[in-house]
């Protein structure tokens, strides 16, 4: 694609931003120009990513003004209706099957099929890591309370959790996400986390890609810290600038997805904003296959910014997809700095 295909946003949109949003520092160790929303029909441009040379978070340097933001998610449909063709829908299905037995073992409903699905899951390591994370690692809490789901888009998760004994509620600023969890018969509410009452209390808060999205995350997560009963937990996943897929796909990597996404994190700075927030503990967890979905993900986006007539040869190109794909799992076992997601589990 040409850049003249390339859809520019007016300059009274956007804001410039000279500093870090979370350390203030004006030192930058490098940074990611030219930024391309292939997210989005059509694409939009361009936008630009800092490095911070103190803390080592990625920040927009260059991104949609506050009253603007909505624009930026016009044409990018999170929460429609599958398009997938016949195999993926059965494959889909499949997925579904063994999700559902997965988690109904793990929440001690024992049937024969979930136990076979379970030892499957648990063999097949990266399987079961995927499942935990999918299910957002709450069948490892014993006791049922009541749950908040920041983001919680069509209520899939809500859904889930509500028929293994949980009392939710959801809140997403998507107002048909939000009318399609409310046709479930979830309590899901528009807006930010800001429509929840002051005074209610939760034992689980999760926010599953959320984080990167806002302007103040720090806010954020002090909001969770007063919404938790004591001994409560938040589970929160994002993007992980210190991936070894963006050291791969640099500009091209999945996680960045301009102009969405404000703040991309590490691991040492958000567990710091989590500590700092009151939490008395942060724990790391492993997101199975992860690194799969970032791989594959990233090399579509990259064949959408470079010509067909620049790559390599159908085979060679093949083979080098493999080998990066393949290679982003395998440093989710090997290392938690590199891993695609920060998944962690933060204890009240």
């Amino acid at each position: 694609m040409e850049k003249n295909e390339v859809c520019t946003w007016p300059v009274e949109w956007t804001e410039e931003i000279n500093t870090c949003p979370l350390c203030g520092s004006g030192k930058i160790c490098s940074h990611e120009s030219q930024l391309v929303d292939w997210l989005s029909d059509p694409p939009s441009g361009y936008w630009l990513m800092n490095i911070c040379g103190a803390c080592g978070v990625g920040y927009l340097s260059l991104r949609p003004a506050v009253q603007y933001i909505q624009n930026a998610y016009k044409n990018y449909y999170t929460h429609s209706q599958s398009k997938d063709n016949l195999i993926h829908k059965y494959l889909r299905s499949v997925q579904n099957y063994l999700y559902e037995a997965f988690c109904d073992f793990a929440d001690h409903n024992y049937t024969v099929s979930g136990y076979l699905v379970y030892i499957l899951a648990r063999v097949v390591f990266p399987l079961g890591s995927y499942f935990d994370a999918k299910s957002k690692h709450v069948f490892q809490f014993r006791n049922k309370g009541r749950l908040l789901d920041v983001g919680c888009g069509n209520g899939e998760f809500l859904d889930l959790v509500s028929r293994h004994g949980w009392d939710v509620i959801g809140v997403d600023f998507d107002q048909e996400a939000v009318s399609a969890a409310r046709s479930r018969g979830l309590k899901v509410l528009h807006g930010s986390i800001d429509v929840i009452d002051s005074n209610e209390k939760f034992d689980f808060i999760s926010l599953s890609h959320v984080i990167e999205h806002v302007y103040d995350p720090l806010e954020l997560i002090q909001s969770c810290y007063a919404l938790l009963n004591d001994g409560g937990t938040l589970w929160l996943e994002t993007p992980n600038i210190d991936s070894m897929g963006y050291v791969l796909y640099k500009s091209n990597w999945r996680g960045l997805e301009p102009p969405r996404h404000m703040i991309l994190f590490n691991q040492m700075v958000l567990s710091a904003m989590l500590l700092k927030s009151g939490f008395s503990s942060v724990e790391q967890k492993l997101h199975g296959l992860s690194g799969l979905y970032m791989g594959l993900s990233s090399e579509r986006l990259l064949k959408k910014s470079v010509s067909c007539s620049s790559m390599t040869g159908f085979k060679q190109w093949k083979i080098a997809m493999l080998l990066r794909v393949v290679s982003l799992e395998l440093m989710q076992l090997l290392s938690k700095k590199r891993r695609e997601y920060l998944t962690l589990v933060a204890t009240k």
